[in-house]
């Protein structure tokens, strides 16, 4: 695995190449040591680039992580990010390190690790905290999509998931649930009827990651209900010591990573240590293995017995129901009128809601 990260030698940046060279020692990888220096000026860049070259030299002599690990430092002379990504494209990068800083108001920080990451040929790690060894956790938010099995295989691809354990999350939101309370149902059965939905989404979970060929390894799961933004935002919040890993989509890239803007809130936020999968480039080497996609109509769905809302509503658009947004009433199903989702409670009259 070739390794490059970045350098301004600040103190976010000395986090970056500590990890680096963590992760480097894991896989037996070598690490490119990258400066870039603002050009400008003839002169003053070449005086400028001869001082860098010497502090880089530096900075690989004096951090642990980096003995015994294959060491190139590098320094140029151009933009940031570009001159990252171009960099990343010529040594054939792997992976991306940079370091972020710990204050979200590190607002000029922050904009260049966002345009890095759209631009980016590979998967990007964004460093917020001191590195003191191998990550502990690993924890991968997955939608089920293609963006979350490049995310799933980067982790397996990169060997972080050889010294860490490795949660796999989907958050999900059971159709019609606010609007139970209206009709008077009890908790007990409002209950009974989210872990329905929460035992078809673990089914499809299932079957995401056998489509993925990941299956058969000893990851976690865990089926969340709540908004994914939240229940993201509130687990990375809870990460000590751990990576997030998260995809990006080619049509919206970092903005609207998973549901919204998730990933970069969880940037921003500046908690745990971030991964960010990109898609492929055009003309960029191929993510490995297959694309993941999720048998359509899987049999054996849970019967929702509580609350039905025309059996065409609840259970044929599920995976609808996996993307907060995608819910909205549709015309047509047996469930809706005048564009109202109408519900039956067992034991009561059919009503709809006001």
């Amino acid at each position: 695995m070739r390794i490059l990260v970045a350098t301004d030698f600040s103190p976010r940046s000395q986090r970056a190449v500590r990890r680096a060279g963590i992760l480097a020692g894991q896989g037996r990888g070598d690490v490119v040591l990258l400066h870039v220096v603002d050009g400008g000026e003839a002169r003053e860049t070449a005086r400028d680039l001869r001082e860098a070259q010497r502090m880089t030299v530096e900075q690989v002599a004096v951090v642990p992580e980096l003995v015994g690990v294959e060491c190139r430092p590098r320094v140029v002379a151009g933009r940031l990010p570009d001159a990252v990504c171009d960099a990343a494209a010529a040594d054939r990068a792997d992976l991306i390190v940079v370091g972020a800083s710990r204050r979200a108001a590190a607002r000029g920080s922050g904009r260049t690790v966002r345009s890095l990451i759209r631009a980016a040929p590979c998967p990007v790690l964004v460093v917020h905290r001191s590195a003191s060894g191998p990550y502990a956790g690993v924890m991968v938010p997955v939608d089920l999509s293609d963006a979350s099995a490049r995310a799933l295989r980067s982790v397996a691809s990169l060997g972080l998931a050889d010294h860490a354990r490795v949660t796999v999350v989907h958050a999900f939101e059971a159709l019609g649930k606010p609007k139970l309370s209206g009709f008077g149902v009890p908790r007990e059965q409002v209950e009974r009827y989210v872990e329905s939905w929460r035992s078809t989404f673990a089914e499809e979970v299932e079957a995401f990651l056998e489509a993925s060929g990941l299956v058969g390894r000893d990851w976690s799961r865990r089926v969340e209900e709540g908004r994914p933004d939240e229940v993201i935002a509130g687990l990375a919040a809870r990460m000590s010591s751990g990576l997030l890993v998260m995809g990006t989509h080619a049509r919206t890239g970092i903005g609207k990573a998973l549901r919204g803007s998730v990933t970069e809130a969880v940037l921003a936020a500046g908690g745990a240590d971030v991964l960010v999968v990109p898609p492929r480039r055009s003309g960029g080497r191929p993510w490995p293995g297959p694309s993941a996609r999720v048998p359509a109509g899987r049999a054996g769905r849970p019967p929702l017995r509580v609350v039905t809302a025309g059996r065409d509503v609840l259970r044929a658009t599920d995976r609808d129901a996996r993307h907060p947004g995608a819910c909205a009433p549709r015309a047509g199903p047996s469930g809706l009128r005048n564009g109202k989702l109408k519900l039956r409670v067992e034991g009561a009259a059919e009503r709809e809601p006001s």
